[in-house]
């Protein structure tokens, strides 16, 4: 028998009701999978429809992976379609994974922000945070972050603590302290893209140091000192941006050696450092006076808080206070407020343990599908490496991803060589280890194809 679907099917262009009405037929088992559809022609003729409309609705599905056409013998129903949503419109809802995205997993963040939320709104100070309040935030909150930051190996007080919004801004700021429009600044070959994006608005000069599965090659990095006489090194040794790799305690008194010995400055981002349950030394700790430590709320938390916090040598404490007040005077007093309550509430800590959970299952999730073709780590992240097996190109992989509902980004590398041969996967952002587990099983099913020519 014939499918044809009942319109309308919910709101929006009609080729879209076909494709959510088939998707609501397949999961009612109405519509059984191997099944035959009409040809364009007979459903357009059915439904009194254009064979433009029916065309465009049967590439959507396929799109989709709801159905396959195979020429001279027609269109039939896929036997394992994907999880696909309908909205409230009748529209099929965009059920990409998106591996390209470091964002955290759902850990119940939402609720525990809720709630403090109300309660903050509901206490007679409320009004108190909504004013004009110092650039370098409330000491209460300064108080708090410095408390947190003891157990990150930061030892600064209040006062040499500063309050941003979040990871990015504080980078920023202390970029733009220690370098000028067409400086050079140093950075891991594979960088942090917010990295990346500000050295284009600022006209950084960037030049990558290769890394190993440690991170920062200290011989690399003092070469890259002295050929491009740079004074700034970003970098993030714990649980690196890209590769994941974290740092051991001796290299990262050699690299801060390197640094000291070329009279430069670090910018340390540790946006991860809270997923290890033991921490290393931050690298600034072995070279304070001359390093900026940044941190971020966003990972073991929520993005949108954009909180984070900063400490830099006391020296610069006023040109960061007027940075801070130049970009945007302030960070928000409310969503510090939030953090600090968690802190002092042991929710922050209870948050950390579930992220570190998900992360040691979703890391373990990866390993077990994509095994040796991803970057050995000693920390369980909520991204991870993968090396491309030979004849195989990160583009391409991307590209074919994409065709299959997976969005993955291919790196742009300072220089070639080293691990720049691969691709992040972010493991995160997926909804649930369910989704991650398909995903990343297409990922190495495309690894196990043949390069397709038609994608050059």
């Amino acid at each position: 028998m014939d499918w044809y679907p009942t319109l309308p099917f919910g709101e929006g262009p009609r080729y879209l009701q076909i494709v959510a009405a088939l998707k609501n037929d397949i999961s009612t088992g109405r519509v059984m999978p191997g099944q035959r559809l009409p040809t364009h022609r007979e459903m357009a003729a059915q439904l009194g429809l254009s064979i433009g409309t029916v065309s465009k609705a049967y590439a959507a599905a396929e799109r989709q992976g709801l159905i396959s056409g195979q020429v001279g013998r027609g269109t039939f129903v896929l036997p394992t379609a994907p999880d696909i949503g309908v909205s409230d419109s009748g529209a099929p809802e965009d059920i990409r994974v998106n591996l390209a995205l470091n964002a955290p997993p759902d850990t119940g963040e939402a609720e525990a922000l809720g709630a403090i939320l109300s309660e903050i709104t509901a206490d007679d100070r409320f009004p108190n945070l909504l004013g004009y309040l110092p650039h370098q935030g409330l000491e209460a909150h300064r108080r708090a972050f410095a408390d947190w930051l003891l157990g990150h190996g930061s030892d600064a007080g209040p006062s040499g603590v500063y309050v941003t919004q979040g990871a990015q801004h504080a980078i920023s700021i202390a970029l733009r302290l220690l370098a000028r429009p067409g400086s050079p600044v140093i950075a891991e070959n594979l960088t942090y893209s917010g990295m990346s994006a500000l050295a284009v608005m600022e006209q950084y000069a960037m030049h990558g140091v290769a890394m190993d599965r440690h991170g920062l090659v200290p011989q690399a990095l003092d070469a890259a000192f002295r050929s491009s006489g740079a004074r700034v090194l970003y970098c993030t040794p714990t649980l690196q941006t890209a590769t994941g790799a974290v740092m051991p305690e001796e290299r990262r008194r050699e690299v801060a050696e390197v640094v000291r010995r070329h009279d430069g400055w670090i910018v340390e981002d540790d946006a991860y450092g809270f997923l290890c349950e033991t921490p290393p030394p931050t690298l600034s700790s072995f070279l304070p006076e001359r390093s900026f430590y940044v941190v971020s709320f966003a990972k073991c938390l929520a993005p949108g808080l954009r909180i984070g916090a900063m400490t830099a040598p006391p020296e610069f404490r006023d040109r960061i206070v007027n940075a801070i007040r130049c970009s945007g005077w302030m960070a928000n007093a409310v969503m510090a407020e939030a953090v600090v309550r968690m802190m002092q509430s042991g929710e922050l800590d209870r948050q950390v343990a579930r992220k570190r959970e998900a992360a040691a299952e979703r890391s373990a999730l990866a390993r077990g599908i994509l095994g040796d073709l991803l970057i050995p780590t000693d920390v369980p992240a909520f991204h991870a490496w993968l090396r491309m097996p030979a004849g195989r190109s990160a583009p391409s992989l991307a590209a074919q991803a994409a065709l299959s509902g997976v969005t993955l980004a291919a790196p742009s590398p300072l220089n070639a060589g080293g691990f720049a041969d691969g691709i992040r996967l972010c493991l995160g952002a997926a909804r649930s280890p369910d989704t991650l587990r398909r995903a990343l099983t297409t990922v190495r099913e495309i690894l196990s194809e043949t390069e397709e020519m038609a994608l050059v």
